[in-house]
C-alpha cells in the first residue's frame, strides 16, 4: 500500500495523477437522480457489500419470515417456534444464495425474503393494541407494556428516542403558538411557577415540525392518510430536574388547530402526542436519517475518490467510513424512496413531496453550523440549561475522542498551516465538496465557500465528516430497531383526522387512526432490518495503516472509545432507561445500512 505522503511531496506525480484521472472517471456526480443533489452517478463494483454484509441481511431475512409465520393464525404457534428453523435454513438460505449468484443483485435475497413474509401478514385495522403485539410473536417487542402513552416517555423521546435532535430552547413563544399563563400554571407540576419566569429562566423548550409543512397526504397502499406539522412545548420546573410535556398545537397555524395540553382529556392529550410521535418519525426518516447523514455524507465520498489519491492520508483517513455508503444510498434511492417503496406506503406523505421536503432542508443545512458541539449552542441547550440529555452528553464524549484521534493524524502529516495551502489536492478536495459541479454542501470552509487554510479547521471538518458517517448515524438509525418497529409508539401515518373540536376521544379513537396491521407489519420488518446490520465498529480499521508513527495514536484512539464505553455503562445506572445509540461498541465506522 505504500507510506501516505502529500502531493507536493511525492516523487511519482506523474502515475499519482493517472490513478487519480482512473477514479474520476469511475466516480462522477449527477444532479438528476434526487435533483439539485450531488450524488454518486454509478455503483462502483468496489462499492458492492461483502458477503458477511449479505450474510447479516440473510439471517435477519430468515429471522423475519420466522416471526411471521409464528404470529400467523394460519401456523401452529409452537410448530413456527419451535420447528419452521429447521426448514427454514435448508430451502430459504440455499434459494437466497442462488438467487443472489444468479442475478448478481447483493439484495434480491431480502426482496425474496420479504414476498415470503407478505403471505402470512395479517390484513385490516386492528381493533386493540392487542392486535398490533400480537405482531410479535419470535422478535422482541420494543414496548410491550405501551410506555408510549406515558408523558415521561413522550419526553424521552426527545432527548434519548429516535430523533433527539430537535428539542430547543425558546425565551419567547412563537407568534404561530397560542399557550397562556394560564395553561401554564393549571398543570399541577407549575401551580405556583410562570410562563414569564420560565421563559426567561430558558426553562421553556419547544420541538417544532414545521419542516414537515408543506408535505402532502398520501394515500399509497391502503388509501387516505394524514400529514401533519406539529409544535410540541416542554418545561422544567423550578429545580430543572424534570422536563414536562406541557401543550401540543397539531398543526403550524393556531386559528387552525387548538392548543391540546395535558389538562385537555386523557385521550385527547394520548392522541395529541401520537401525532407529535408519528410526525417526529416522519422528520426523522426524511430528515434526521437520510438527508442529515445519509445525503449530507454521500458528496464527501465522490469527492474524496475524485480529489485524493489513494497515496494521500487524508483519503486513507477518510474512506473506511464511507464503506458501503454508495452502495446503500443507490437502494435507499431506488428502492425504499422511490414510489411504491417501503417509505412510500409507510410515511404519511406523498412520496414527491417527502422527497422535496429533505431535498430542501439538506440544500440549507451549514456544514459548519452542523458540527454537534456547535448545534446544541445553537439550540441554546447545553448542559447549564438541559441537564438530562443522553444525546448530547454521550455523544459529545465520541466527538471529543474523534477529534482528538483526527489531530494527532493529520499532525503527522502537516506540520504547519503553510503544508495545508500548499496541498493542491487537499484544495481541488475542499473545492468541489462545495461547489456547483461538486458537491453542493453548503458553508464548507473557513469563509464558506471551500477556503481551507488552518489545521485547526481542517481537523473540524474531517471530524464532522467522520463523526456524522459513525455516531450520528448510528444514534438515528439503530432506533428503527429498538424503538420504532412497534407501530403504536411510533405510528408512520395517521389515518385519521384529529382532532376534531367538541369531540370526546376514546382508546378506540387513538386504534382507529393507526396504520393497517399489514402496514405494521412492514414497519416491524423495515426497522427490524435497518436497525439490525452492525457491520464493521468505530475505531476498528480492517486494512490498518501502513505508516507506524500513526500506530501508537491509534492506540490511544481505540484506548479512549473503551473509556466512553464504561462511562457511558455507569451514566445508565443512573439513568431511567439505558441510552445505548451512542456506545462505541454499538457504532459502525460507516453508513452501510
Amino acid at each position: 500500500m505504500g507510506t501516505p505522503s502529500l502531493p507536493q511531496n511525492d516523487k511519482h506525480k506523474k502515475c499519482r495523477n493517472k490513478q487519480l484521472q482512473k477514479y474520476r472517471n469511475r466516480y462522477r456526480f449527477n444532479y438528476n437522480i434526487i435533483p439539485t443533489l450531488g450524488f454518486s452517478d454509478s455503483v462502483p463494483k468496489t462499492e458492492y457489500p461483502r458477503f458477511k454484509w449479505i450474510w447479516i441481511l440473510i439471517e435477519i431475512g430468515v429471522q423475519l419470515l420466522r416471526n411471521s409465520l409464528a404470529s400467523s393464525a394460519r401456523t401452529a404457534h409452537k410448530f413456527g417456534k419451535f420447528f419452521l428453523p429447521i426448514w427454514f435454513r435448508i430451502k430459504y438460505y440455499t434459494r437466497l444464495i442462488l438467487n443472489t449468484i444468479a442475478t448478481k443483485d447483493p439484495t434480491s435475497f431480502f426482496y425474496i425474503a420479504a414476498a415470503n413474509i407478505q403471505k402470512y401478514v395479517p390484513m385490516g385495522q386492528g381493533a386493540t393494541l392487542k392486535d398490533y403485539d400480537a405482531l410479535f410473536a419470535t422478535i422482541k417487542n420494543p414496548d410491550p407494556n405501551h410506555e408510549f402513552l406515558t408523558d415521561e416517555n413522550f419526553v424521552r423521546m426527545r432527548i434519548a428516542g429516535w430523533n433527539p435532535t430537535l428539542i430547543t430552547s425558546i425565551q419567547s413563544l412563537p407568534s404561530k403558538v397560542d399557550f397562556s399563563n394560564s395553561q401554564f400554571t393549571s398543570l399541577g407540576a407549575f401551580a405556583d411557577d410562570s410562563l414569564q419566569n420560565a421563559l426567561k429562566e430558558k426553562r421553556i423548550f419547544i420541538v417544532d415540525y414545521k419542516d414537515l409543512e408543506n408535505i402532502q397526504a398520501g394515500d399509497q397502499p391502503n388509501g387516505q392518510k394524514f400529514s401533519y406539522a406539529p409544535i410540541a412545548l416542554f418545561a422544567l420546573d423550578k429545580t430543572r430536574e424534570t422536563l414536562y410535556p406541557i401543550a401540543i398545537q397539531c398543526g403550524q397555524e393556531r386559528k387552525k388547530f387548538a392548543t391540546i395540553t395535558p389538562n385537555s382529556g386523557k385521550w385527547t392529550w394520548n392522541i395529541a402526542k401520537t401525532i407529535v410521535n408519528s410526525a417526529d418519525g416522519n422528520y426523522h426518516e426524511l430528515i434526521a436519517h437520510l438527508g442529515k447523514t445519509h445525503l449530507f455524507t454521500e458528496p464527501f465520498v465522490v469527492a474524496t475518490y475524485r480529489q485524493l489519491a489513494k497515496r494521500h492520508p487524508i483519503h486513507r483517513l477518510l474512506v473506511p467510513h464511507f464503506q458501503g455508503t454508495i452502495f446503500i444510498n443507490y437502494l435507499a434511492k431506488t428502492k425504499l424512496i422511490a414510489p411504491g417503496g417501503g417509505v412510500d406506503f409507510l410515511l404519511a406523505g406523498e412520496i414527491l413531496s417527502e422527497t422535496v421536503a429533505a431535498i430542501e432542508v439538506v440544500g440549507k443545512e451549514s456544514f459548519n453550523d452542523s458540527m454537534f458541539p456547535k448545534s446544541f449552542a445553537l439550540k441554546g441547550v447545553e448542559k447549564d440549561v438541559l441537564k438530562e440529555y443522553p444525546y448530547r452528553d454521550d455523544g459529545l464524549l465520541n466527538w471529543k475522542a474523534i477529534h482528538k484521534w483526527v489531530e494527532d493524524y493529520t499532525n503527522i502529516y502537516y506540520e504547519s498551516n503553510k503544508d495545508i495551502q500548499q496541498d493542491q489536492e487537499l484544495q481541488l478536495w475542499a473545492d468541489e465538496v462545495c461547489s456547483e459541479s461538486g458537491g453542493r454542501i453548503k458553508d464548507f470552509g473557513e469563509d464558506g465557500k471551500g477556503k481551507l487554510s488552518t489545521k485547526k479547521y481542517l481537523v473540524d471538518a474531517l471530524t464532522n465528516v467522520i463523526f456524522t458517517a459513525s455516531c450520528s448515524h448510528a444514534s438515528v438509525n439503530f432506533p428503527q430497531r429498538g424503538l420504532m418497529m412497534s407501530t403504536p409508539q411510533a405510528p408512520l401515518a395517521t389515518y385519521k383526522e384529529f382532532p376534531v373540536k367538541g369531540k370526546e376521544y376514546t382508546e378506540e379513537d387513538l386504534v382507529a387512526a393507526l396504520p393497517p396491521l399489514d402496514m405494521a407489519s412492514l414497519q416491524l420488518s423495515l426497522g427490524y432490518t435497518l436497525g439490525g446490520v452492525y457491520y464493521t465498529k468505530l475505531g476498528k480499521y480492517r486494512c490498518g495503516f501502513s505508516d507506524g508513527r500513526v500506530k501508537p495514536f491509534l492506540y490511544d484512539f481505540q484506548k479512549e472509545l473503551r473509556e466512553n464505553e464504561k462511562i457511558i455503562q455507569e451514566r445508565n445506572k443512573q439513568r431511567e432507561k439505558p441510552y445505548t445509540y451512542m456506545m462505541p461498541s454499538k457504532i459502525p465506522q460507516s453508513i452501510n445500512i
